[in-house]
């Protein structure tokens, strides 16, 4: 197949994409991180690499920042953000169920990224989170209740 041209190319959409783990423990509270580089609690997860999967990058990020294997199951939230601020492009956010995490007491947090992880009410964790973040954390307990993958597609504006 022939390579279109990079001026085809330029014309066409692109997005950084991020993929973060939405977990819990055997009570039903959500596991969440608190990075060394923000005030924000966040959800277990980071930027997808070139040519990393986000399915894939959401297990390498479990295993980088809190070392443990979770299955990356169903995708609970599509989020595409138009103007983010924190990156020059749009964002694409994936948040996958990754299940119940059995022995939080085998989380190792990646140190030099991670100073603190908790598992909270789901309440609780959005609150906690960056307001542009906090909707995403109820959209994905949401999804797994309901089974249903939730799309936004801009700013949690109008979700489907």
């Amino acid at each position: 197949m022939t390579p279109l041209p990079q001026a085809v190319l330029d014309g066409f959409a692109s997005s950084y994409a991020v993929a973060c783990a939405f977990a819990t423990d055997s009570d039903g509270r959500a596991l969440v991180v608190k990075p060394t580089y923000r005030e924000e609690w966040q959800f277990v997860g980071g930027m997808v690499d070139r040519g990393e999967a986000p399915h894939e990058a959401c297990a390498r990020e479990i295993k980088e920042e809190i070392g443990i294997d979770l299955p990356v199951g169903d995708l609970l939230v599509l989020d595409y953000v138009p103007d983010h601020g924190f990156v020059s492009a749009p964002m694409t956010i994936y948040i996958f169920d990754c299940g119940t995490v059995g022995d939080p007491g085998q989380i190792r947090l990646q140190e030099d990224e991670l100073e603190d992880f908790a598992f909270l009410p789901v309440d609780e964790a959005a609150s906690r989170f960056h307001p542009a973040n906090g909707p995403r954390f109820d959209l994905a307990a949401k999804a797994r209740r309901t089974g249903r993958t939730t799309y936004v597609p801009q700013n949690h504006s109008a979700p489907r």
